[in-house]
């Protein structure tokens, strides 16, 4: 019984010690239905039954493969993707990633290791239209991204964007 209270304790003082560092830092959730483009920034493509996966530099299998749950929506933009996942237990999508897909203005999260998420809610990388391409997992298609040599991106070899039409995002992005 004494153990079961020490790890009931030991975790409700992780959870109050992230709710003191997150007020600290200003990270909070941002949902895509509270999300609204930039001025200038319209939307190209959206996928609401996708999947989204980071795959890093470090620990890879040699072969890989991802469930595909459906559950990551996924709206391309004319300078960025935003990747959102069902969050736990509700119906709302929280953003966890941004992808920058134009030179203008890079935000000031690229220069974080973090990517920003202490300090916005979500994890910010960068990379170019051309890297993006499409790729096969058994009969899932992906888009691959290759992010661009930031330090938000430093342990990331790849992401995944598992979708029923991986080649309209491509070629969304190259038009966009």
């Amino acid at each position: 019984m004494l153990v079961v209270l020490a790890i009931a304790g030991a975790l409700i003082a992780i959870v109050l010690v992230a709710i003191l560092v997150n007020r600290k830092r200003g990270a909070r959730a941002h949902y895509l239905d509270a999300w609204t483009p930039e001025p200038g920034e319209h939307r190209l493509f959206e996928d609401p039954v996708a999947d989204f996966y980071v795959v890093t530099r470090l620990g890879q299998a040699k072969v890989m493969t991802f469930a595909r749950l459906r559950r990551t929506h996924a709206v391309l933009t004319n300078t960025r993707l935003v990747i959102a996942t069902k969050a736990a237990m509700s119906r709302r999508y929280m953003i966890t990633h941004m992808v920058y897909l134009s030179d203008e203005a890079p935000p000031a999260e690229l220069a974080m290791l973090s990517g920003g998420l202490f300090t916005t809610g979500y994890h910010v990388v960068s990379a170019r239209p051309s890297d993006l391409t499409v790729e096969a997992d058994g009969r899932k298609s992906y888009l691959r991204i290759i992010p661009e040599a930031t330090r938000s991106g430093t342990n990331i070899d790849h992401c995944r964007l598992y979708s029923d039409d991986a080649a309209g995002f491509r070629d969304a992005a190259m038009s966009g």
